[in-house]
Formats: C-alpha cells, structure tokens, sequence
C-alpha cells in the first residue's frame, strides 16, 4: 500500500495534535517495512524537517518513507488545493488526516480522519469565531466524505455519532499511547536543578500541561488555588506550594479570562499571585522531569476528547487530580482523583488532600502507573494499521 499521512501539526507547537502525528509515524514505521509512507507537511523550514527525521528515523536506515514538502501552505488552499493536486500527480492508496479532509481527490483514494474531540460542537462559545465557522462547516462534510473516522476515546466516538449521527459501523475507536520514556526517565538531584533555573519554577509545585483555551478551565483553577492558599496557611506544605503552568500566554485562543482572575487575586490576595508561574511551552525532553518534580498534575478541563497528559503524568509518577466529566473517568479508571465539575469545594479539598496525605499519593502513584501501562503508541499504530488493511482489502 502507498499511505498518505497529513503531517503538518509536527514541529508547531500545537500539544496534542502533535504529539499523536509524531507518535503514530514513528510506531508504524517501526512495526511496518513493506508499505510505503508519503509524510505531507506545509514546510520547507529545514529546522522542522531535520526534527522529524531525527524522531521517526533515528539511525537513518528506513527505507520505505518520504517527507514532502506540499506548498502553497494556506491552511484552506492547502487541504482543498495544495494537496489534491499533488495526489493527482502522485497518487496514493490511502490518505490520513486529522478533522478535516479534502473533498476532491483521485478516485481510489481511501479517506480516514482522526478526531481528538468535538468541543467546537458542544461549547462553540468558547472557540475562536474565525475556527468555529469552518469546523462547523467543514467537519460535518468530512465526517461523511471520509472513508473511516478515528475516534480516540469512546467518549469522542460517541460524541461524534451524538452530534453528527455518523453511523457507529464507520468509527473506529483507537486510544492515543504513552511513549515509554515517561516509564523509564528518573530524575536526579542535579537535573532538577536544571530544571527549576531553565523554567524557573521552585518547589514544591501543584503542575498544569495544556495550552490556555478556554475550555482548559483555567480561571477556575487559579481560583480554587487562591482558595487553597487561604485556607491551607497553617500547612507549612501548602504556604510554600506553588502552581507551575504551561502552555503559550496570549497565543491563538487565549482565555482572556486568565488575566481577569489573575487581576482579582492580586487585588485582594496579592502574595498568592506571586506563587502563580506560567512558564510557556515545555521542550519535549523536559516533560517527564517536570511531571516527576510536581506534587500533583491538575487536570480542570471541562471538555477532552482522551486527555493526554492525564497518561503522561501518571506513567511519570505524578498523582493526578483531575475533572469528572468528558474523558477522564474512561481514561483513568479510577487511577486518578476526581473533582465534582465546577465544585471550587471539592476541587480545594482534594488539592489539599493530595499534598497532605502521603499515603494517599502513594496509592494514586502507583494506581496511575499500573493503569498508563495499558495505553501504547504502538499500539495505536498496529490498531491504525489494521484499519488501513481493512479499507483496502
């Protein structure tokens, strides 16, 4: 087979979206050597190139793949013009992207898009009005214009079939992975410090990974951690706690919320803001360190599609307290501690809970990495990889 895979999240930035295309190129790569790959990217940035060939093909021995540069790289013109046109000249039996596909290709090709989440579907008032116009136009016809939809929890495939009332037979459900790293990295003293001088980040530390949407929650956790300050003065764990967060501050979509809260907190508790630290986004190789260096990884969102920081964190060893609704009791089974939706109470007393109670933390470790042993990126591909089969069989 000749697989077309859109690639153009790799190497932006973009969290998620990302961390799923790398992943899922390098395991069926590694599990695959008889079909052939064609890697799309919208770049001919040689810094994001050589970053994906360094990823995917370590040793430079594979043989059966291509990374190629498609231009024009308008976002639009890119999926309904760049791209076709290309695959008419150089044609493929499969072509993967993710969300939306392109309408016109050469008759043969199969279509599979992937679909992390539909929260542009359920909360349109919390997404960008320029990227809510298209995916509320243009999702709903890729839904029905591709061959096989990839749901990556499913919470997500039965929100797609909810909303959309695709046909349960055409989704598959496929879990994102954890990479093994998160298993194996230890930290030591002196990475540690390295880490707290790169970021500037002091401990101990309650560590948020997301970017800043506005469905991420965050005005609710600063809020809940202004509470906890106040209410936790006599610990001396809780006086000295401080909230890292990642994630680019005013990029595309911020909450600007954020700032709001921030302003009131400083306003009336103005030593609790001094304890709060964005730190923007996080190298990729410094992650682990940062999940094993924090007390708790919080996990507020009110709407994921699988939510992989949750797996990260706890293949880390890091306790994770985290939202009831959408993704997460699917996704942690337990292992995780939950907070009632929009309970600023219960979320305070389980932060609390969590830096106080040793053994509690204790269990939650444990329970957490047991639990992200199940999630596998090479699983992801062989499952994905089946489903290519399938479609041209």
């Amino acid at each position: 087979m000749r697989i077309g895979i859109d690639i153009r999240s790799v190497g932006r930035q973009r969290t998620g979206d990302e961390v799923y295309t790398l992943n899922l190129i390098k395991n069926l790569l590694e599990i695959d050597s008889e079909n052939q790959y064609f890697f799309y990217t919208d770049t001919e940035e040689v810094r994001i190139l050589n970053k994906i060939k360094k990823t995917i093909d370590p040793v430079k021995k594979l043989k059966n793949y291509q990374i190629i540069s498609v231009l024009p790289a308008s976002k639009a013109l890119w999926t309904f013009w760049s791209l076709p046109l290309h695959l008419i000249k150089h044609p493929v039996d499969i072509l993967h992207v993710q969300y939306i596909t392109p309408f016109f290709l050469p008759r043969g090709i199969k279509l599979i898009t992937t679909i992390h989440d539909v929260s542009f579907a359920v909360l349109p008032r919390l997404i960008d009005r320029k990227d809510l116009f298209f995916l509320k136009m243009l999702v709903p016809l890729s839904l029905k214009r591709a061959d096989k939809v990839i749901a990556v929890s499913d919470f997500t495939k039965k929100e797609i079939e909810r909303h959309y009332g695709i046909e349960d037979i055409k989704i598959e459900r496929i879990y994102n992975g954890v990479s093994e790293h998160y298993f194996k990295t230890k930290i030591t003293v002196e990475k540690a410090d390295q880490i707290k001088k790169k970021y500037g980040i002091c401990q101990p530390f309650i560590f948020y990974a997301g970017t800043l949407q506005p469905r991420k929650n965050i005005p609710f956790l600063l809020k809940v951690f202004d509470k906890l300050k106040q209410e936790g003065k006599a610990e001396d764990k809780i006086r000295k706690l401080t909230l890292v967060l990642s994630g680019k501050r005013y990029g595309r979509n911020y909450d600007k919320l954020i700032e709001k809260t921030l302003s009131g907190i400083k306003r009336n508790n103005p030593d609790v803001t001094e304890d709060i630290n964005f730190i923007g986004f996080i190298d990729d190789e410094d992650l682990a360190f940062i999940y094993q260096m924090a007390q708790a990884v919080v996990l507020p969102s009110f709407y994921e599609g699988f939510g992989l920081p949750a797996i990260e964190a706890m293949a880390s060893g890091s306790p994770v307290i985290h939202n009831n609704s959408s993704c997460f009791q699917e996704i942690t089974q337990g292992a995780g501690l939950s907070f009632e939706n929009n309970n600023r109470n219960d979320f305070t007393k389980k932060m609390f809970d969590i830096i106080i109670d040793l053994k509690l933390r204790n269990n939650l470790i444990n329970k957490g990495r047991q639990r992200a042993l199940f999630f596998s990126w090479k699983k992801c591909a062989t499952e994905t990889l089946a489903i290519y089969e399938k479609i041209c069989s």
